[in-house]
């Protein structure tokens, strides 16, 4: 019959798991900004700016001069009632104009679809703008399915995003994270803006703290720029070639995911995980919990750093007690982390093996009817 998991058993095993790991420190350097080229087109940018009322006035002559500093021609009028945001285009032979209409609101932020724009946010506009001068109205393919790419280019991207990660990157910074993953040069990793603050911004001394070494490169990148509030896409350029286009997490509807539904049963995808095993421990931190259940399962376990430190939930906190009783991982974990609005989820990665995700739990709102 097996036995219990002692509290000292679990002492030595996170001792080996933290074994033979440096802290290697590197400041993250950016590739640069490119002037993408072979566009086969022209493209002229116009702008309406419709006000919402007279007290814009003043917001609308600071944007005029912006457009016109962007070379970026543009109106403003008062809005009437069948007016509203839009982005149209023309195109004549090589000639293509992209008319761009937004509001402009009393606290000087202007709208348009799917995009919205502060006074502080002229460098992701002039972004913007550059896209739509690149690509016409569709603007970055970044939105439509499979992130625009071709279903051969979507390949491509997973087939390299696929291979099994070469090294763990547990307790690297960022950079030293992303060097190790040793992605092709065919995919460069370029940051936005948005990315580089958000990068910036971050502590010093960030390190990843997640085990990875299981996972395949594309999952061990999403849940390494994760932890720093970032998420990655794939992006085609007009040259043809491909990116990844990292960006703050909520600045994306699609971002590449953390995980992907399963392709057979629960049980077959990870047996271990639901097998009945005896446990008894006694005020023990999560984060032990979790590194032995890893080990012990095989089954990689990891949580979502950011959305739980945002939900102001410390891991290194929380103390897990289970009376001596046999259970299976997926009902110990999730009692342990139940009770501070955590949930798990059972996830594969690009390769197909199997790994749990503990992030916030976000309740399910239902549409409301009339």
């Amino acid at each position: 019959m097996k036995q219990p998991i002692p509290f000292f058993c679990l002492l030595v095993l996170l001792t080996l798991l933290f074994a033979g790991y440096a802290d290697v420190s590197a400041q993250l350097t950016f590739p640069k900004q490119e002037k993408y080229e072979g566009a086969p087109i022209k493209t002229t940018v116009t702008v309406t700016l419709l006000m919402e009322d007279n007290s814009a006035a003043l917001f609308a002559q600071q944007w005029g001069q912006t457009f016109r500093d962007l070379g970026i021609s543009i109106r403003t009028r008062r809005s009437v009632l069948d007016d509203k945001p839009a982005i149209e285009q023309d195109l004549r032979g090589t000639l293509r104009e992209v008319r761009l209409t937004g509001t402009l609101n009393r606290n000087g932020e202007i709208q348009f679809p799917g995009h919205r724009f502060a006074r502080s946010d002229l460098g992701r506009l002039k972004e913007w703008l550059n896209e739509l001068k690149t690509f016409g109205a569709q603007g970055s393919p970044e939105s439509k399915p499979l992130w625009g790419l071709s279903n051969a280019q979507f390949k491509t991207v997973f087939a390299a995003l696929s291979q099994e990660s070469p090294a763990n990157i547990q307790e690297l910074s960022l950079k030293a994270g992303i060097d190790k993953l040793d992605l092709p040069d065919s995919l460069t990793i370029r940051f936005d803006i948005d990315a580089q603050k958000r990068l910036a911004e971050s502590a010093p001394d960030l390190t990843i703290k997640a085990d990875l070494e299981k996972l395949s490169k594309g999952t061990a990148l999403a849940i390494a720029l994760k932890q720093y509030g970032l998420a990655f896409y794939p992006l085609r350029t007009p040259t043809g070639s491909l990116e990844l286009r990292v960006t703050p997490w909520e600045a994306t509807d699609s971002p590449w995911p953390i995980g992907w539904d399963l392709k057979l049963s629960r049980q077959k995808t990870a047996p271990r995980y639901f097998e009945l095993i005896p446990v008894e421990l006694n005020n023990v931190p999560l984060r032990d919990v979790l590194m032995a259940a890893s080990k012990a399962s095989g089954i990689p376990m990891i949580a979502d750093e950011y959305a739980i430190e945002k939900k102001e939930v410390d891991l290194d906190q929380i103390k897990v007690t289970v009376s001596k009783k046999r259970t299976t991982w997926g009902i110990l974990i999730r009692n342990a982390i139940g009770r501070d609005g955590l949930t798990r989820k059972l996830v594969i990665d690009e390769r197909g093996q199997p790994f749990i995700w503990i992030t916030v739990y976000t309740p399910r709102v239902s549409p409301v009817t009339r």
